[in-house]
Parts: C-alpha cells; sequence; structure tokens
C-alpha cells in the first residue's frame, strides 16, 4: 500500500450514515456488474468478492476487511484475468473504501487513478460520492489527465469554469467565516452539490463543509467558531460537482487556496452573506473568559467591569467589533392605514330614548335627525353582524428597546364619521403601542418577522346601518292600518312618513383597548411591509370592533 499523502478530513462517520451511504450505491454496483461485456473467467469470483466487501463489510463498518478483500480480487484479476469494466470498480470500490471509510485519501486517489487507467470511462456511483470521495477522485482525473471532463485543467481538476467567491479579508477570533459562492447560470442546474474544504489556522488537516443552497445560484455555509479560535490565516478552496462527482467548477485550489485572516480584532465590516446579518462571536471556552469583577478598580489597566466581568475597553469607533453582535436599526417611523369593522347590534334604536342612551345617531334621507315616534317592536332593529366603519391613517413612531421588543406611538386622522342632525365626530387618532417580535433577535436578520401587540388609546369608531322604521299610528294620527298616512306633526313640528329608511349610525369611543398579532417583512435592512389584525373594545361607548392594518417603515 503506497504511504499516505492526503490528510485525513474529518472523523470516521457514525455507522448508521455509513449504513444509508453505502444502501444507496450498492444498488449501482451491482447493476453495472450484469452489465459487464466481454466477460473474463475470473469476472464472476470478482463480482461476488465487490458485493461481499460492499455490501456486508463496509455496511458493517469493517473497513480492513472490505480493503483486503477488494486488494486481493485485484491481484487475482492479474493483467487479464477480468474484464477493464470489473477491475476498474475493483479499484473504484477500494478507493471508496479508503477515501470514505478510512478517511486515507493519498491512498484512494492512486486507487482511483489505477481505475482510469485500466478503464478510461471509470467513474464513482452517484450514491457513493461523498465530499471525500470526489475530492480523491478529482485528484486522480488530474494526475493521471484520464477520464477528465472536457477542457479540465489544473491541480484541482476542475473544469476551465469558475464559482464566484469573494473571500473575506479578516474574520474575528472565535467568529464564524460566512462562505458565500455563486455558481454560473449554465452550470446550475448540472450542480448536484458544492463543498467548500477549509484548512484551519496552525493546523495541517483539510475539512470538508457542504455548502448549503440560498437563493437564484447562491450556495453559504459559515466555517464554525472551533476552526478559528486562534489567529492566523484561513485557507479554503471550493467546488461545484455533478451526480457522478465530476467537478464542474471551482474557486480556489488546495495548492493556491483562498484565504482570510484570522485576527483579534478587525478594521472592516463583519462579513456577511449577502441579504443577512453578520454571523455573532461564540463564547470563550471557560479558561479563556474574563475573571470576574464587582467594578473596574478590579481590573486590570486597560480594562474594564462589564457584566461582571474584565475585559477590554473597545475603542470608541470599534463597538460593534467588541460586542460580537451586529447593529440593528433602533428608530422605525411608518405610515399606516386601517379601516374598522364594528360589531352592531340593537333594538329600537332610533327612539328618541335609544338615540339618547345608546349612542345611536338616526338621520332622514335629507340628512336631519330623525325624532319620530317609531312603532315599539316593529322593525327599528339592528341584527347582530359586522358592519364597515371609518377608516383611519396615521404616522407611527416605534423604538426598539430590546432585541424583540418595540414601543411606539401613533398619530393621525380618522374619516367615515356622522356629523349630521348636530352629531359630533372626533376625526383624531392618538395610540400608544407595544409590539412583542416572536423570534430572536428578529431585526438582526432580513425576512418575515411574527408578532403580537398591544395598544390602547383615543379614536372614535362610527358604524352606520339602515334601519325601516313604521311610524306610531296614534302618536302621528294614523289609523292602525299601516298604508295610513300620518297628520300629526311631530316634536320638530314635521309630519312623519308612516313608513321611512333612516340612517342609523352608532358612535362608539371615545377610547380604545385592543390587542393583535402581525407580521413585518423586511426585504432590505432599512424597510419593513407591515401586516397585522386588531381585536378591541372601545369605552365608555362600548363596541368590538376589528381594524385590519397595513403599513410602511423605514428604520434608522
Amino acid at each position: 500500500m503506497s504511504a499516505r499523502n492526503g490528510p485525513a478530513l474529518c472523523a470516521p462517520r457514525a455507522p448508521r450514515a455509513l449504513v444509508a451511504i453505502a444502501a444507496a450505491g450498492l444498488g449501482g454496483w451491482l447493476t453495472a456488474g450484469t452489465a459487464a461485456a466481454q466477460a473474463q473467467p475470473r469476472d464472476a469470483q470478482a463480482e461476488a468478492v465487490l458485493s461481499e466487501a460492499m455490501g456486508t463489510d463496509y455496511l458493517e463498518t469493517r473497513f480492513d476487511q472490505a480493503e483486503r478483500k477488494l486488494r486481493a480480487a485485484i491481484d487475482a484479476c492479474g493483467a487479464s484475468g477480468c474484464s477493464p469494466a470489473v477491475k476498474a470498480r475493483l479499484y473504484v470500490a477500494l478507493g471508496t473504501v479508503l477515501a470514505q471509510g478510512k478517511k486515507e485519501l493519498g491512498d484512494a486517489r492512486d486507487a482511483f487513478a489505477d481505475a482510469l487507467r485500466v478503464d478510461p470511462a471509470a467513474k464513482l456511483d452517484p450514491g457513493l460520492a461523498t465530499p471525500e470521495v470526489s475530492f480523491a477522485f478529482e485528484q486522480a482525473r488530474a494526475a493521471t489527465g484520464v477520464g477528465a471532463p472536457p477542457g479540465a485543467a489544473g491541480a484541482s481538476g476542475a473544469s476551465g469554469a469558475r464559482l464566484r467567491l469573494d473571500p473575506p479579508p479578516e474574520q474575528r477570533v472565535r467568529t464564524p467565516v460566512p462562505l458565500y459562492v455563486e455558481v454560473p447560470d449554465d452550470l446550475l442546474p448540472s450542480v448536484k452539490q458544492v463543498t467548500v474544504w477549509y484548512q484551519p489556522p496552525g493546523e495541517d488537516e483539510v475539512r470538508p463543509l457542504i455548502m448549503k443552497k440560498l437563493r437564484g445560484s447562491g450556495f453559504g455555509i459559515n466555517v464554525p467558531c472551533a476552526a478559528v479560535a486562534r489567529e492566523g490565516t484561513l485557507r479554503y478552496h471550493a467546488a461545484a460537482v455533478d451526480e457522478d462527482g465530476a467537478i464542474l467548477a471551482s474557486a480556489g485550489a488546495r495548492d493556491a487556496p483562498l484565504t482570510t485572516q484570522i485576527r483579534a480584532r478587525i478594521a472592516s465590516a463583519p462579513p456577511r452573506w449577502p441579504g443577512h446579518a453578520p454571523p455573532a462571536t461564540c463564547a470563550a471556552p471557560e479558561e479563556e473568559r474574563p475573571r470576574q469583577c464587582l467594578d473596574d478598580r478590579q481590573c486590570s489597566r486597560g480594562h474594564a467591569c462589564v457584566g461582571g466581568a474584565c475585559v477590554a475597553r473597545p475603542a470608541p469607533d470599534a463597538a460593534r467589533d467588541a460586542g460580537g453582535a451586529p447593529d440593528v436599526r433602533r428608530n422605525w417611523v411608518a405610515l399606516t392605514f386601517s379601516p374598522d369593522v364594528a360589531l352592531l347590534s340593537g333594538r329600537d334604536v332610533c327612539s328618541v330614548a335609544s338615540q339618547a342612551s345608546d349612542n345611536y345617531v338616526c338621520l332622514r334621507g335629507d340628512g336631519t335627525r330623525y325624532d319620530g315616534t317609531p312603532t315599539p317592536g316593529v322593525a327599528n332593529d339592528v341584527n347582530l353582524g359586522f358592519a364597515l366603519a371609518t377608516w383611519r391613517v396615521a404616522l407611527a413612531y416605534d423604538r426598539l428597546v430590546l432585541d424583540n421588543l418595540t414601543v411606539g406611538g401613533r398619530v393621525g386622522f380618522a374619516a367615515g364619521g356622522t356629523t349630521g342632525g348636530g352629531a359630533s365626530f372626533l376625526p383624531l387618532h392618538l395610540e400608544a403601542r407595544a409590539q412583542y417580535f416572536l423570534a430572536a433577535r428578529p431585526f438582526a436578520q432580513l425576512g418575515a418577522r411574527p408578532f403580537v401587540l398591544a395598544a390602547a388609546g383615543v379614536a372614535q369608531v362610527d358604524a352606520e346601518v339602515d334601519v325601516h322604521v313604521l311610524e306610531d299610528a296614534d302618536a302621528c294620527g294614523a289609523s292602525p292600518e299601516i298604508a295610513s298616512p300620518c297628520t300629526r306633526p311631530g316634536r320638530s313640528g314635521r309630519v312623519e312618513p308612516r313608513q321611512q329608511t333612516l340612517a342609523a349610525t352608532r358612535q362608539a369611543g371615545q377610547g380604545f383597548a385592543s390587542v393583535g398579532v402581525g407580521v413585518a417583512y423586511a426585504p432590505i435592512e432599512a424597510v419593513s411591509l407591515n401586516l397585522a389584525l386588531r381585536a378591541g373594545l372601545t369605552f365608555p361607548a362600548v363596541t368590538a370592533v376589528l381594524s385590519p392594518e397595513v403599513g410602511f417603515s423605514l428604520g434608522f
């Protein structure tokens, strides 16, 4: 066996993970075996060993036994005992065991190179093409120049296509390094996964990370805190592979990596993915945490007592870096629009007594106040139901006082109230509001920010419905027949029609209290689109009111 010349990528996977990987790929090995053309005398024996090594030993993580069986089968094939396709599959299986099972990438590369020399059409089984296996296979392609995709060149074995990866110039110690890659649009449909290999400062080990698919053609991943726990140079390169494990495009290479400097303090803005907040600094290990204190006198020179611990005093303009948390916009102004929908009911609402005690205003068709005498128990009712009421426009201000709590107020005007017939309407809207957002640190990220709210203030809600009345015969001088007209003037000296339809308005308020739910959607940092639904009660004239609300906010 050749000497190991590739560093291990990571600790061995758990047996359950290997079972899933091997089970997915085993069918590919067996299916390929049945299709071998021009079978040689030892092909059947080699296929049996391949099935046992990958279907039993590899599944049960007996990697040493799988390796021995595959090497023995390769030796038994000799120069001509097996067909090239079968012998190449033995080499590919051996390389898979070495790369994925034993993490011996140098030996895996040599096995894959032997496979390509025997059969230039040899390729990985897609079910077993893990980052380690794909990496070693592409190294073999680059080393041999056999089986490489058209246009392949360079040590990385990648094609001429390039991934767009702008390396962050620097990052703070113990802070994840956000890496963002864009795949060329013409390659995106063929990309199975994008992998980044990174080498922590001061270490020889190279470790893989599978990047997450983001919006459009973007992929992203954070190099974890543990990998940048010391100052130095973080080295990395990335590659996009297809279903067969072939590298389609790359950024950097193992012998020419991209770099990011890891420092205790940084002068530039913290790196981040496009449209996302910078990652926060991780907690220091217990042995590195500052000692406890009660005040600054217990700390060394240049340090201050903050939160019960001695920490280095930050520069006045470096608080953002020293705190490790991203700045957020804490002041928000908004313009909102909200219609009111009132829940109404009532009996004999247009009688003089009801208008006086139940805050109803009943107007005739000419806009004058009705003061007649309706027939008791006949019509003149408002059945329980919702009615569209006033609407209001307000200017809002909210202040972020905690990570997910805002308090503020709204001032505006209301319209749609009733002023005819001597009625009055308060067009002013004054409101105090608190909003609690359900996500942790919602203003540090873009997207949806759901919240609940509580509000109270000053507002009047007027809701109008049509009410039919039948004038009382005795009061208006009519005979009992409904068709008989009134002949006697009413209180205002006016003879009322025997039947008429009035516009009955319930005037509620002028105080209110409400609760609600909503969501704010932030497409960019300083802009938010808001939707909410409030349910409340007015007082002292009590009416239940639903108020949908839409708004546009700007943060600073």
